[in-house]
């Protein structure tokens, strides 16, 4: 158990470093990452008045850290989530500074408080594409929401190409939810100019068994190096439970055209 002069120094570490930087050792947010897996109540209440803090640099660590306190793959909520929602929303409520309303909107992602939408919905028309990306990454954690939907699928159609690959993941990946307008914006992405937003694309498209991702989908197998999802884009359209770590992408390839050997006829 970490004590209060090591929680304090992972504090200071937060405020010095590059921000950006979220791999660099010894930087912020390896202590950000500490004060997360410590997760106790010390940290928590540091994070709240760093959150409340005059200054945002603090604010905006305050709030990152609470983003995902206590969050990992084997506990995949956020420990105190009822008593950090509330500080975030009256923190975004008179936000001004933007790199501050841009973690508070990814907070809200993390937090999955279904009334955190309509927070969200106010920004993914804002001017700065940060912040809309920030809206995007939000609104994706509750991408099969009714509310969360139709915003994502504008969201697809960003000028900015950062945003339109992670309003797709969010659809077509992480969500499940289906409709002709769903698809129709994840064909629409099959041109896009992003490689990684044409996969989630094709990604998407094969989870729910769309057969006009066909085309892309066996062009995709054929490139030298073949994403994860494409491949399990492939295992859905030949309704394989897992993928099979022994085939080549050539045989994903002659599965799909034997079993699909009309419907790419159509194509050729």
């Amino acid at each position: 158990m970490a004590d209060l002069a090591e929680i304090d120094a992972l504090f200071r570490q937060t405020l010095h470093g590059d921000y950006e930087d979220e791999e660099a050792e010894g930087g912020p947010w390896e202590a950000i990452g500490k004060l997360q897996s410590i997760a106790t109540r010390e940290v928590l209440d540091k994070a709240i008045e760093w959150a409340r803090d005059r200054r945002p640099a603090r604010r905006q660590r305050g709030i990152d850290i609470l983003a995902q306190l206590g969050k990992t793959a084997d506990h995949p909520s956020v420990v105190f989530a009822d008593e950090i929602y509330p500080v975030v929303t009256a923190v975004l409520a008179d936000e001004q500074d933007l790199e501050v309303i841009d973690s508070c909107l990814v907070a809200l992602g993390h937090l999955a408080h279904p009334t955190a939408i309509p927070l969200i919905l106010r920004y993914r028309r804002h001017p700065d594409p940060d912040v809309r990306f920030a809206s995007a990454f939000g609104l994706s954690c509750f991408a099969d929401h009714p509310e969360a939907i139709a915003p994502l699928i504008d969201l697809t159609r960003d000028a900015d190409p950062d945003i339109r690959d992670w309003a797709t993941f969010g659809l077509a990946v992480q969500g499940s939810a289906d409709s002709p307008e769903i698809r129709k914006a994840l064909i629409e992405r099959l041109d896009d100019g992003n490689p990684d937003t044409r996969e989630e694309a094709v990604a998407g498209l094969g989870k729910r068994h769309d057969l006009r991702v066909l085309p892309d989908l066996i062009e995709l197998l054929q490139q030298d190096e073949v994403s994860y999802g494409v491949v399990e884009a492939a295992c859905h359209l030949l309704d394989l439970a897992t993928v099979r770590e022994d085939w080549t992408a050539e045989e994903y390839i002659a599965a799909l055209a034997q079993r699909y050997s009309a419907e790419l006829d159509r194509y050729n």
